[in-house]
This record gives structure tokens, C-alpha cells and sequence, in this order.
């Protein structure tokens, strides 16, 4: 395959194209986009300008895009509350059977650099965990939930029962289908505890894996300008961001590719 796409890599991971993804793309251009996804889990291009239905085209690459019920394709820090809030580090449906299998983000009107998304690599954080570490969380089930609007910015495993939307069981390291490729499935955001163990060992446990997952050294901050888009996959990469509620207006399309549409807010 040619190298139809200039691009270079980010650190720690990811890489940033250059090319105006409003025009088609050649066949030799999809490929490699599909390629650069999979192998660095994130692709940032700026300066774009795209519609809903662009985005949608772009994003349809990596697999079928998913329309919830109650959600109009945007995301935005108008009116504060849980709009606002911060986000503690989460993989989008990571609770669910079918967790999302990428999303893609493109600011419509933001202040450019004054907020950002941070992600940090599944695949990456299992690797560099001790040996210890690892083989505790081998073969071993997680509480994951959603938790209520109100604590998204808090780490759930301090809590011995926090509340929850929705629950699911899951498993603490999970296969990567896009990669094959094993990750971190436990995140700050949606592990409630490790089962099997007590609650006071397993919040031990998780803070240890955190501390390393989470080393400002692993994370990529993306700060927001207009016309930027960011695609990443949903399951190599957790993703956090802080509060909003003093950065100016943040408009940001969305994208969702996936297969299931399961999501706190739906009955």
C-alpha cells in the first residue's frame, strides 16, 4: 500500500494527519486510515469542516455507526450540571455486553486550547504492569457500572456501594477485537470492585493498577481548537476530561461507531 496519507506520530501514542477529510478519500487513503487507527488507537486531523453526515462517512470506515434515541450528535457545556462535570478515566459502554467500538469527536465552536480531552492506552497500561500486578487481575470479574450524573469526576472504588444507573460484570483484562491485543478493562470511572476478594483489598488493588495506567507520562492531552476531529478506538484507549464549566463555549460533534445503543439515560 502507498503512503497516501502524510501523518506523524503524537506521544505517547496516536498520530495527526494532514489532509481535508471533506474530500473523498482514495482507496489507498482508507486503507491506511483504517491502518493508522488500529495500530496507534487515535487519529487527529485540524482545520476540518464537516458536516454530521461527513463524519458519519468517516467514522462508517471503521464500522457501523450507532443513532441512540434522545441524543442529537452533539455534546456541549451549555447550561453546566453534568454537561459540565468532569470525567473521570471511562471507556464509553465499557459496563455493557456490547461497549462502543470507536467515537469520534470534531469541536464546532470551542476556545481554542482552553479545554481538552486526556486518553491514556489499555494495551500499553496491561504491559507495563508488575508481574504481581497482572496475574491477580488474570481471569478475574469486575462490578463495572454507570454511575449516577452527579460523581462522574470521582473514582467509583472508594465507595464500598456507590450508586448506579445500570451494572455489569466483566472482566478485569479484556481482548481487544480490533487489535487482538489483551487491555485494562478496570477504569476509574465505571470499576465499582474486583469480585472474589474483599472490597478493602480490591480498592487497594485498583489504585495500584491506576497509578500506573494513569502516570501523567502514559497520558495524551488533546487541547481542543475549532475545525478539530479526533477518532479513537473505544476499547485500546480509556478517555477523561476535566470541568467545564469555565473554559467558554465547547460544541463538540459526535460520533458513535458500534452495534448497541445501551446507555444510562435510555429505558
Amino acid at each position: 500500500m502507498s503512503e497516501a496519507l502524510a501523518w506523524r506520530a503524537l506521544s505517547p501514542f496516536g498520530v495527526e494527519i494532514d489532509r481535508d477529510l471533506a474530500a473523498p478519500l482514495t482507496e489507498d487513503e482508507t486503507g491506511q486510515l483504517r491502518c493508522l487507527l488500529r495500530d496507534h488507537g487515535l487519529v487527529l486531523a485540524r482545520k476540518q469542516e464537516l458536516s454530521m453526515q461527513r463524519q458519519q462517512e468517516i467514522c462508517a470506515l471503521f464500522g457501523p455507526i450507532l443513532l441512540r434515541e434522545g441524543e442529537n450528535g452533539t455534546m456541549s457545556n451549555e447550561g453546566g450540571g453534568p454537561s459540565a462535570s468532569a470525567l473521570n478515566w471511562h471507556s464509553d459502554a465499557a459496563y455493557t455486553d456490547h461497549p462502543f467500538d470507536a467515537l469520534s469527536l470534531h469541536a464546532l465552536d470551542v476556545v481554542d486550547d482552553a479545554s481538552s480531552t486526556c486518553f491514556v492506552s489499555a494495551e500499553s497500561g496491561l504491559e507495563r504492569l508488575p508481574g504481581e500486578l497482572r496475574q491477580v487481575l488474570e481471569g478475574r470479574s469486575q462490578e463495572m457500572i454507570a454511575p449516577h450524573y452527579t460523581v462522574l469526576g470521582e473514582t467509583t472504588c472508594d465507595r464500598r456501594d456507590p450508586p448506579a444507573q445500570k451494572r455489569g460484570v466483566m472482566p478485569a483484562i479484556y481482548r481487544n477485537p480490533h487489535t487482538g491485543r489483551d487491555c485494562l478493562w478496570v477504569n476509574a470511572m465505571q470499576t465499582a470492585r474486583l469480585l472474589d476478594m474483599a472490597w478493602e483489598d480490591s480498592r487497594e488493588l485498583l489504585h495500584a493498577v491506576y497509578d500506573r495506567l494513569y502516570a501523567p507520562a502514559a497520558v495524551l492531552e488533546h487541547r481542543w481548537r475549532k475545525g478539530d476531529i479526533v477518532i479513537w478506538d473505544n476499547i485500546a484507549l480509556q478517555h477523561a476530561r476535566g470541568n467545564l464549566e469555565d473554559v467558554g463555549n465547547r460544541l463538540l460533534q459526535r460520533v458513535i461507531v458500534g452495534t448497541e445503543g445501551v446507555a444510562p439515560h435510555i429505558a
